[in-house]
């Protein structure tokens, strides 16, 4: 029988900002730990196993794939997992993340205690995309990251409750320029999910309701896509060479440039340099 450990049984973990992150694949587990931030985790398949919360007694509990879990602050929590199904991304908010991120109140979400099997369209969809990220060669980014562990933060606070679906959403159009405008002044920093938030004056979760209402996309997507069209312009229009634009642009490296290229246009940015 595996011994109780604590999170650094797995090797991918983290942070980034103020948002911690553990990674766990498929394989059995026997975790113990008292978190001093609010944890929330996103499982990506079925969990069977025995389960302790706080003084509770241990009993069964399945985990549900494509759901997430609410851990809150000071809780203490005990898993002897013994059959895991392609495994979880857990995530720690620490509180001075939690200013920018949102405008509601989660003392009485917290005295609830944790809270398993949550589940929305919206969650489930995030559970995916975390998989097919994770079974790719490639890593995550932090800004990536950080907008998948916000998504998740907003999406499980409206599957406890928490945030009322009747709350404001929307960007409005002073809002959104600032974002855009900010964006675009800053494409090839280190943009962060806090930065987008400030730059508008809102809570980070009406930044992600409010870019998808006006774009369709989320701001990771959106950011993407105006990273994608600066370097395909300065690729046709300059001679600089190809490493000095993926930075420029704010890709990590010229082969993360190139994957992204490969991906979402089905090309490679010699390519498009070579056919101008």
């Amino acid at each position: 029988m595996l011994p109780f450990r604590g999170l650094e049984q797995f090797e991918r973990r983290g942070a980034v900002e103020d948002i911690g992150y553990c990674i766990a694949g498929a394989s059995p587990y026997a975790l113990e730990f008292t978190n001093d931030a609010d944890v929330i985790c996103l499982l990506l398949g079925d969990i069977l196993s025995e389960t302790q919360f706080e003084d509770d007694a241990e009993r069964p509990l399945i985990f549900a794939g494509q759901s997430s879990a609410f851990h809150p602050r000071g809780g203490n929590v005990r898993v002897r997992a013994d059959e895991v199904r392609r495994g979880f991304i857990a995530f720690s908010y620490q509180p001075s993340y939690q200013e920018v991120a949102d405008d509601v109140q989660l003392d009485r979400t917290r005295r609830a205690g944790s809270r398993n099997n949550i589940r929305r369209d919206s969650i489930r969809a995030l559970a995916r995309y975390a998989l097919s990220r994770i079974r790719s060669e490639e890593a995550f980014t932090p800004f990536e990251l950080q907008s998948l562990a916000s998504l998740v933060y907003v999406e499980t606070l409206r599957g406890l409750g928490t945030v009322k679906e009747d709350r404001r959403h929307g960007l409005s159009d002073r809002e959104f320029n600032a974002i855009c405008a900010y964006i675009d002044a800053e494409l090839g920093s280190d943009l962060t999910c806090a930065k987008l938030a400030a730059a508008a004056g809102v809570p980070l979760r009406v930044v992600f309701d409010g870019m998808k209402m006006r774009t369709g996309m989320s701001p990771y997507r959106y950011v993407m896509e105006k990273r994608v069209e600066r370097a395909r312009q300065m690729l046709r229009h300059s001679s600089t060479p190809i490493s000095e634009i993926a930075l420029a642009c704010g890709f990590s490296s010229q082969q993360h440039l190139t994957s992204t290229f490969s991906c979402k246009l089905g090309t490679t940015p010699q390519r498009i340099r070579l056919d101008g």
